[in-house]
């Protein structure tokens, strides 16, 4: 086992391992070892709370992290009692959530996989795909996958909120980011990427019966697509957190412009959308779609026809691959009963049904009101630290009080059950026909968003997934259910536990509407950078600056990793601004005490060595223990509760301490 790490910080570069933690000697001859004694909350805060758990924490087989703060599981066992009394039910209404839960198990349980022949009309669109004969005749193919079989197609098309008018939708074309199993990323990283495209366009034609020569002729000739596609291929917008600053908007006739291999017209009506209301499509990465409709030529029609079925065999593996033995490894072999696989078919795969059922068990009136009523008290909070940032010019602090009270609350009282009568049809006769119906309604609402006005109270996550989030363009914050459980909430529990809690999540969300990113959405939700006045940009800009540099100066993993203080900048704003907004309505140093322990606690985890060193290369959120100790040594209330003085390894000198709104 590698030994799990609780990072090294503050002044005092210090490793920490799996329950005991070490400091290596600096002996040259041998290296020993001694424990680190119990540790001070002046000292490191988050070891301090979080240490007996540390002490007990174990890795289960094959696991890279133990989240101690809360057990994820418990959501799925839950989700999975649910589903256990639905299937042991009947007499349920035709289309209703509990009805297609209950088909959907037992036609999962009838269906046998491995010896079922490959679906009819499956066979026969892997048939038309090899038999096109044109680009035009491959993508009409290509809409048909998109409207019938659940696939993003060769354009990625997706329905999306206008950035610029959040208060409409339009055709977006999400950035393709790699082709077959390889993505672009691996492209520029590995030197022998595009050879997986070419093998596996080899395994697939040999599917078709085409010789070992053709096969490895259209293979290399996909892999040179993928170097062409990929040369025109913007990477920073594809690992870019917000890609804001690359999105545009564009008239129908510019895309039939950059689209001219394309009848873009007879395209979106065979995916079901009509194009008389398709006047303003969403593009991040021109380039790219340029350089796709480049590529749609007769020349390539081979190369692009073993795309199409692969990426048809991919979403369909577990249908074709028993069939023919070079696909075997695209599908694994599951051990559980099936029983259990069936339940877990459903939990994953219908959320949007088990989600309002998930609801009505585990969520009550009155833990809504206190979670609203907690979320008022913190939009005051945020009020009084804006109105109070004399830093900014009063038109700004203006725009973004605005903002705040603009900002509106998604949580499990906004679920409610679909209408049964759009789901009368989805059924089938077997497991794959109810799946691919399931596919084609869920496509169906998609694409009639077009039609409708966006709600502020559209729910962009499950209640049933384990988390928050901020939506710019929507100015709401969603709140799940899942979340709502011990210790990050517990209705009956001290108020300031729950606001160092749950709390603390909801204003580090409502922060991200305050953050670098954020702060560029005007009070409407639309995307304006220029609202905000040249001066305060200037000041803004100043205190990002400080801001990347307090956290990648003062704070490592190990004494040697250190935070990456631009990518991690957008969440350590959030996270410092909620933090100074929540203190901010304590009123006792109880009240603090209460709050810090249960921020401390909600963010306890354990991960393994390369686990925690990937993140901190690539993840936008800083390290656990560094989002606790890195924000509490900034805020003069904790020095106060604590008496941290200089010396103490949560001591930051004063002049090098942020805030986000003082």
């Amino acid at each position: 086992m590698t030994a799990a790490v609780m990072a090294a910080v503050m002044v005092l570069p210090v490793l920490t391992g799996c329950g005991a933690a070490v400091i290596p000697s600096e002996s040259s001859e041998e290296t020993t070892v001694k424990e680190l004694g119990p540790a001070r909350a002046q000292d490191d805060y988050y070891r301090f709370i979080n240490q007996e758990r540390f002490d007990t924490a174990e890795f289960e087989y094959g696991e890279q992290s133990v989240e101690m703060a809360f057990d994820s599981k418990l959501i799925e066992e839950e989700l999975n009692g649910i589903i256990e009394d639905v299937i042991a039910g009947d007499g349920y209404a035709k289309g209703s959530e509990e009805d297609i839960i209950k088909y959907a198990y037992e036609s999962f349980m009838a269906y046998d996989f491995e010896n079922e022949p490959i679906p009819d009309d499956l066979m026969a669109m892997i048939e038309e795909i090899d038999g096109v004969s044109s680009i035009d005749g491959l993508l009409e193919v290509d809409a048909k996958l998109v409207r019938d079989y659940d696939m993003d197609g060769l354009f990625y098309i997706y329905i999306d909120t206008d950035l610029f008018e959040p208060e409409r939708r339009l055709i977006s074309f999400s950035q393709i980011s790699g082709i077959l199993n390889t993505s672009f990323t691996d492209v520029r990283d590995y030197p022998y990427a595009l050879d997986s495209i070419k093998e596996d366009t080899q395994v697939i034609l040999s599917t078709r019966g085409y010789d070992k020569e053709t096969a490895e002729k259209y293979g290399k000739e996909l892999a040179y697509l993928a170097m062409d596609l990929y040369a025109e291929t913007d990477l920073d917008i594809m690992e870019a957190e917000y890609g804001y600053d690359y999105v545009k908007v564009y008239s129908s006739a510019q895309i039939k412009e950059m689209l001219n291999n394309v009848d873009v017209d007879k395209y979106l009506s065979v995916i079901g959308i009509d194009a008389s209301k398709a006047d303003a499509f969403c593009l991040s990465d021109e380039k790219q779609l340029k350089a796709l409709n480049s590529l749609l030529t007769e020349k390539n029609l081979n190369a692009l026809k073993a795309l199409e079925l692969g990426n048809l065999y991919g979403q369909y593996s577990r249908y074709i691959a028993p069939h023919y033995p070079q696909l075997q490894g695209m599908v694994g072999r599951n051990y559980d009963s099936l029983h259990d696989q069936a339940i877990d078919e459903v939990r994953m795969g219908l959320k949007s049904e088990t989600d309002p059922l998930y609801v009505e068990r585990y969520y009550t009136p009155e833990t809504d009101a206190a979670l609203r009523g907690m979320c008022d008290d913190i939009r005051a909070g945020y009020r009084e630290l804006i109105s109070n940032a004399d830093w900014l010019s009063e038109p700004t602090r203006k725009e973004l009080l605005q903002k705040l009270e603009n900002i509106v609350y998604v949580t499990g009282s906004n679920i409610k059950r679909h209408d049964n009568s759009k789901y009368t049809e989805v059924y089938g006769n077997n497991y794959y026909e109810f799946c691919r119906n399931y596919s084609k309604i869920a496509w169906r609402d998609l694409i009639a968003g077009l039609d409708e006005p966006v709600s502020r109270t559209d729910t962009i996550m499950e209640m049933q997934i384990f988390n928050a989030c901020y939506d710019p363009s929507l100015n709401n914050i969603t709140i799940t259910v899942a979340i709502t459980n011990a210790p990050f909430f517990d209705v009956n529990a001290d108020y300031y536990t729950n606001l160092g809690g749950l709390g603390m999540v909801i204003a580090h969300e409502m922060g991200h509407a305050f953050d670098n990113n954020g702060i560029l959405f005007n009070s409407k939700g639309e995307y304006d950078p220029s609202w905000i006045p040249d001066e305060d940009m200037k000041k803004l800009d100043e205190r990002n600056e400080k801001a990347v540099r307090y956290f990648e100066d003062n704070f490592t993993v190990f004494g040697i990793y250190h935070v990456d203080g631009e990518q991690t900048l957008g969440e350590n704003y959030a996270d410092l601004g909620a933090m100074e907004c929540i203190t901010s309505l304590t009123k006792t140093k109880e009240d603090r005490i209460n709050l810090f322990e249960s921020y401390a606690t909600i963010w306890c985890e354990m991960c393994t060595d390369e686990t925690i060193i990937g993140l901190i290369a690539y993840d936008v959120h800083s390290p656990a223990l560094i989002r606790v100790n890195a924000v509490l040594s900034t805020l003069e209330a904790f020095y106060e509760t604590y008496g941290v003085s200089e010396g103490d390894g949560m001591y930051i000198a004063p002049e090098d301490r942020i805030s986000r709104w003082y």
